[in-house]
């Protein structure tokens, strides 16, 4: 017993070394301290529906809701997740004693003397594999920072699939508004058309000018239909993305709140124009979050790979009821042990060991330099998006310009055309012009709000411009 004690005394003591592991962290040009929440909307779904509920668009955040359950990227993602946890719950039950339930019978001769006799024993039986060198909290380490980053994974899926479905959505909104100004630049050049042909046969026009109105008419006629193939086909992706029957989705969005009056209102302007976005909002990206955890688990991984090339060491003991029969007797008695303690160091295969090791660093180097280009690439997004947004106000201050002044050239025209001082061919060209502007403008609306999508995924999502005192806040 007193050497049993020794035992465990020495490898109490040699279980406070630990083999060295890089770093688990690099020096990036970032601050220091982080009060932005792990990962947008705190990885919670419930938050990221409510987060884009603020456009008080029931159909925008149904779908999105919808959309992810069907995803087949979020429900893979979501595997990860369970594929993680498993292999944490592994590696705890790796570290841990282990305790099993035995039981075993025999019957036999087992001795010349002895009689033929039964064998029976119940009990259990105990093992632990002592971690000397720190392997155990590395492997634990390693196996918590997977699940952070499959969780990391699962969250940025869904916010991929968030801003996917949000941007198909705004998309076939303006797109019908884009169709209804095709279709009103359709019928304009139709009734050019139709004037010039009437003109042409009463020969007060000639037939060169006759054809071009015509010519006018027919693109007027295909840049509509081309319109309505696009609308239709973002329909169809809509259909397939949320798994809702197409009369259901035309009934949803023939029945969604008015979009142009929810684009005009002063919160959804705040929310447009984004100036700047903190620092601290790119820790809360998934993919920066993911790419740090997996720099920390590949450095744990560098701490297991070296532990398994020093000694190691592993107790097992078992507690037993055993009871025999034969030759017309019976007896019962328990039995106990405390060993064998096992040290062991490997002497062959040490060069297999060593590679694994090897393999290990090269690993963590790779993570290190993945996460410092996710960091670069990050700031690099954010940096872009905010530049289009900030082009596209400007252009959006010309835009308004341009349709209030066309606007107002065209009831200048109707007005002469109605005193009899302008013909029909320069009332539809005036009118031809102001359609050209509203398609401008409803094209940059769809470029705005597709760059302020961009943003929202370049940041991680959750980032609220408009109040970024409620998104950046340390967590509780």
């Amino acid at each position: 017993m007193n050497r049993l004690l020794a035992a465990a005394v020495s490898a109490a003591v040699l279980s406070a070394c630990s083999v060295t592991k890089p770093p688990a962290d690099v020096s990036v040009e970032l601050p220091a301290t982080w009060y932005a929440s792990p990962v947008a909307h705190q990885g919670s779904p419930e938050q990221l529906t409510a987060w884009w509920g603020r456009f008080e668009d029931p159909v925008l955040t149904d779908w999105i809701a919808r959309a992810q359950t069907q995803s087949p990227t979020v429900a893979a993602a979501r595997a990860q997740v369970f594929a993680a946890r498993a292999a944490r719950a592994g590696a705890d039950a790796q570290n841990n004693p282990q305790l099993s339930a035995v039981a075993n019978a025999s019957r036999g001769i087992t001795d010349p003397t002895v009689p033929l006799g039964t064998a029976l024993g119940a009990g259990l039986q105990a093992s632990w594999a002592v971690g000397l060198w720190g392997e155990a909290p590395a492997r634990r380490g390693s196996a918590q920072a997977q699940q952070e980053a499959a969780n990391a994974g699962w969250h940025e899926a869904r916010v991929l699939v968030a801003s996917e479905l949000a941007q198909l959505y705004f998309g076939q909104r303006l797109c019908q508004a884009q169709l209804a100004v095709a279709e009103r630049d359709r019928d304009s050049r139709a009734i050019t058309a139709e004037n010039n042909a009437i003109s042409e046969r009463a020969g007060l026009t000639a037939p060169a000018v006759a054809a071009l109105a015509r010519a006018s008419g027919a693109e007027g006629s295909a840049r509509y239909r081309q319109q309505d193939e696009a609308c239709e086909r973002q329909l169809k992706s809509l259909t397939a993305l949320t798994a809702i029957p197409e009369p259901e989705v035309r009934q949803r969005l023939a029945q969604a709140p008015d979009l142009q009056a929810l684009l005009q209102s002063p919160q959804m302007d705040r929310m447009l124009s984004v100036n700047a976005v903190p620092a601290e909002v790119i820790r809360q990206r998934p993919d920066v979050y993911r790419a740090q955890r997996e720099l920390v688990a590949a450095s744990e991984d560098v701490g297991v790979a070296r532990a398994a090339l020093l000694p190691s060491l592993s107790l097992s003991g078992s507690v037993l009821r055993n009871r025999l029969s034969g030759g017309g007797t019976e007896v019962s008695f328990n039995t106990w042990s405390i060993g064998p303690i096992s040290l062991s160091f490997p002497l062959v295969g040490r060069e297999a060991l060593q590679s694994q090791a090897d393999s290990s660093v090269a690993r963590y180097e790779a993570a290190k330099v993945a996460y410092a280009a996710t960091l670069r690439q990050a700031v690099a997004e954010v940096e872009q998006a905010l530049v289009t947004l900030s082009g596209l106000r400007e252009r959006e201050a010309a835009s308004e310009v341009a349709v209030a002044g066309y606007g107002q050239s065209l009831q200048a025209t109707e007005a002469r055309y109605r005193a009899g001082l302008a013909n029909l061919n320069e009332l539809e060209e005036a009118r031809r012009l102001k359609l050209n502007t509203d398609s401008s403008a409803v094209a940059l609306q769809q470029e705005r709000i597709n760059a302020w999508i961009q943003l929202y995924v370049a940041v991680g999502g959750g980032f609220d411009p408009v109040n970024p005192s409620d998104a950046i806040r340390e967590p509780s």
